[in-house]
């Protein structure tokens, strides 16, 4: 059951830890219930355009030249909510999740217990931070396919950045626990890449890395897109069904 629409941003999980941050203090009084937020990946399979566009459509497919993404691994440092009740502002942030595929038919996803109400001028975000570990924020897996000519290409994302929705007018009732999912869209990530800037780029063992260090116009232009490629259809009742980890409130910031 939808609940609420909600606009184009502006981008599963384990077990992780939720703390609430609100400018008033949190009543023992009040009835809480379960907000849960997760993250995936659709259209794998990217056309490319021979020269640079605004976006990358499903529908214009320029010969066989095209990315098809067959893994998506994110690791994700927490999920932000933001929102407003009753003109007070509330954050609640979650940590440590980590190894995400993005392409599962049936994501997880991390709960945290929140005060029932009405909230407004929400916005969720999903958060990578820079690691020197091997779990770095994004990694992408696939195949550039070039007028027949198959090459493994992988897309190796380790910096700081986040994945935006925003959303609008959400009730939350101890009777119905609701659920939210970023959905990040690779076209959109891929905006403006070329099959000619693909087809020129530097391969490396055979493989065409897309990274800060390797093909780095290609991977800045990538990175550029990330806050703009995410959406979300709103929260929906889960009905306390899935793949949940419920977590007490931190204290008050």
């Amino acid at each position: 059951m939808k609940t609420f629409s909600t606009t184009l941003l502006a981008i599963a999980i384990v077990a992780g830890t939720f703390s609430a941050c609100k400018k008033d203090n949190h009543s023992a009084s009040k009835t809480s219930t379960q907000a849960s937020f997760g993250l995936k990946a659709d259209n794998a399979a990217v056309p490319l355009t021979l020269n640079s566009s605004s976006s990358q459509t499903l529908n214009t497919v320029a010969g066989t030249n095209n990315i098809t993404w067959t893994s998506a691994v994110a690791n994700v440092t927490a999920f932000k909510f933001e929102a407003k009740t009753h003109n007070t502002e509330i954050e609640i942030t979650s940590k440590n999740l980590v190894n995400i595929d993005l392409f599962s038919p049936a994501p997880p996803f991390i709960g945290a217990l929140i005060d029932t109400g009405t909230y407004t001028e929400i916005e969720i975000k999903a958060l990578f931070t820079k690691t020197s570990g091997n779990n770095i924020p994004l990694t992408l897996k696939g195949t550039f396919s070039n007028n027949g000519t198959a090459i493994p290409i992988e897309f190796d994302f380790n910096d700081d950045a986040y994945i935006k929705a925003e959303v609008k007018n959400v009730t939350f009732s101890a009777a119905h626990p609701l659920a939210a999912t970023i959905t990040l869209h690779l076209n959109k990530l891929l905006a403006g890449i070329t099959n000619a800037q693909l087809n020129s780029a530097t391969l490396t063992g055979g493989v065409l890395i897309i990274s800060s260090s390797s093909n780095t116009d290609i991977y800045n232009k990538i990175v550029s897109n990330l806050s703009t490629s995410g959406e979300s259809e709103g929260f929906d009742d889960h009905g306390g069904n899935g793949d949940h980890n419920s977590n007490d409130h931190g204290s008050d910031g």
